[in-house]
Formats: C-alpha cells, structure tokens, sequence
C-alpha cells in the first residue's frame, strides 16, 4: 500500500511514519522539516499553508497528521495551518482515504451523567472551546468527514518518548522542590501513548472501515498522583508532587491567562483554561469502537517512556 503522511517531522507523524515503513508500506512523507532517510520512504518538503501539490504522488491513503499544536496562538495562525492546510490536502488528493489524527479536545469538557462515564464517539463536539487549537480541531474534522470512508483518530494527552508539548509544560511547573499539580490527587487522568496513536492509524491504513470517529486512549485511565509519580521518576526529577486542587487550579488560570492574553504575550503563562482541562477534570473516553473497528488492544499506560530524546531526538513544537 501507498501512503502519504503529513507532519511526518512531528511527534506524532513522526510515530506514524515509523510504523508504516516497519509493516512495509510504501510511504511517501510530507513536512516542513527533514526526515531520516530510510528504504522504503520517499520525503517531500511541503508547507501546507502554501496551498495544494501541483504534482502530488499517487497514494492509496494520507495520513493527515499535520497541525498547529501550540493552543496560546491565535486563531489566524491555527486557521491557517491546521482548517486552511487540512483543504489543501484534501484538495491534492481528492480521491484518497484520509485518516485524521484528531484530538478528544473537541469533547465538551464535562463528561456524561451517570450511568455513563464514559466520553464516546456520539457526544457531540462542543461549541465553547478552551482554546483556538480546539476550534481548529474541531473545523478540520468536519472538512475530513466529508470526505467518504475517512477515519477520524481522536488521541487524548499524548505521551512518549520525546513529547515536545506536555512534557515542557510540566517540566515548567517545578517550583521549589515541588511539581504543582493543577488539579485533585484523584483526579482521572486518560492519557494516550503515541504508539497506540500510530497502531490506530496504521490499521486505519489498513482495514477500511467506513467513515468513523474513533477515541484513541490507554487501557485505563490513572489518578493524577499516579501521573505525577511517573513523570517525575522517568525524569530523574528532585521534586514532590503539590496539588491544588481542581478550584484553585481554574481560579490561578483565569487569573494568569487574561492579563497574559491582554498583554498579547508570546509565551502563555504557567496555567491556562486548555491546560487546566487536561488534569483538573476527570474524563474517560470510551475505546470500544477502536477495538471493535480496528482490533486494536490499548495497553496499560507506561510513563517510564514519557521523558525528552536528546538532541539527535526527534521534536517538533510547531505544526510539523
């Protein structure tokens, strides 16, 4: 099988990219970045925000991996990159599947009443998003959706070797011999590690299954503690886990974010409403589909993996 693979530099695309060619696919990856060379890959620089291929391959499948991940830009950059860039792909190639590496981010940010917990595929997607990476999500999958037989990969916090997002941002809220912890202790955690992110995808490739919305997530999901002890005993960090609590948490960042947001900073500060999200509020997301579409088996979380590369490593902040 062909298949194309945007931000193939990127910490995601990159997983994808890695598994395909292991599985002996013929790939053909897209970035604004390099890529290892390696048999079996074909590697073309292509900045999506410049609009359509002129002279595309011919694929049988993309995986569409490429977006803004930086939630403090504004939305003319996300719009631009990640709702603009997605037109230009679907636009190259207007024949092929398109499996979209999504994110559970477009799920309102409470999860259902008893007696169901769980966040599945049929929660509608939310109108008030935390952030412009959110809303930009949330437009690229109805771009994508339209498109027919089309997979659509929802991962939550992903994890792993060589994370250039969340990991900086936890590694910013050591402070004093202590790693603060927005949030409750009990606080349930789904993360998604970016092997599972890249096994989902690949199958995706691979098994055609009408067009769908898939959750992406690890087998079960872990207290914020149990989160906080992993990070820090993968890092090597000298630090003790302090949580706020879920109140203190949402108040510090509304206080934080707008003077931030009024000053335009180019930094976002230590807690934002996006950031917040993720570990002060329990979410679980239902995996069933992705085991029964798919049959691809989540496995345990391991955050023994979930440290930097070092400088050879792969890692890509911006849209790859």
């Amino acid at each position: 099988m062909r298949v194309a693979v945007t931000g193939a530099s990127g910490f995601v695309g990159g997983a994808v990219l890695d598994l395909l060619l292991a599985r002996g696919h013929d790939v053909v990856s897209f970035s604004r970045r390099p890529v290892a060379p390696r048999p079996g890959l074909e590697h073309r620089r292509w900045d999506v925000t410049s609009g359509p291929l002129t002279d595309p391959p011919t694929v049988d499948v993309v995986v569409h991996a490429a977006a803004h991940v930086d939630e403090w830009d504004g939305w003319a950059v996300h719009r631009a990159v990640t709702v603009a860039g997605t037109r230009a792909v679907l636009s190259t190639w207007p024949a092929a599947r398109v499996v979209l590496i999504s994110s559970c981010s477009v799920y309102p940010l409470r999860a259902p009443r008893p007696p169901r917990q769980l966040l599945s595929e049929d929660v509608p997607v939310t109108s008030h998003h935390l952030s412009a990476y959110s809303r930009a999500k949330a437009a690229q999958e109805r771009l994508v959706l339209g498109r027919r037989s089309s997979v659509v990969l929802r991962p939550h916090a992903v994890h792993g070797l060589g994370d250039p997002t969340l990991l900086p941002r936890l590694e910013r809220a050591r402070r004093r011999g202590r790693l603060v912890c927005p949030g409750g202790a009990d606080t349930l955690i789904h993360l998604t590690d970016v092997r599972l992110v890249a096994k989902a995808a690949v199958a995706a490739c691979e098994i055609p299954c009408g067009t769908t919305i898939l959750n992406v997530a690890d087998a079960q999901p872990l207290r914020l503690s149990a989160v906080a002890a992993g990070v820090v005993d993968a890092n090597g960090w000298d630090v003790r886990p302090l949580f706020t609590g879920s109140l203190a948490a949402w108040a510090a960042a509304l206080a934080l974010e707008g003077p931030a947001r009024l000053a335009r900073a180019s930094t976002p500060p230590l807690l934002t409403a996006y950031a917040v999200s993720h570990l002060a509020v329990s979410r679980v997301f239902d995996t069933t589909l992705l085991r029964q579409r798919l049959g691809v088996e989540p496995d345990p979380t391991d955050l023994s993996r979930w440290h930097r590369e070092d400088a050879a490593g792969r890692a890509d902040a911006s849209h790859p």
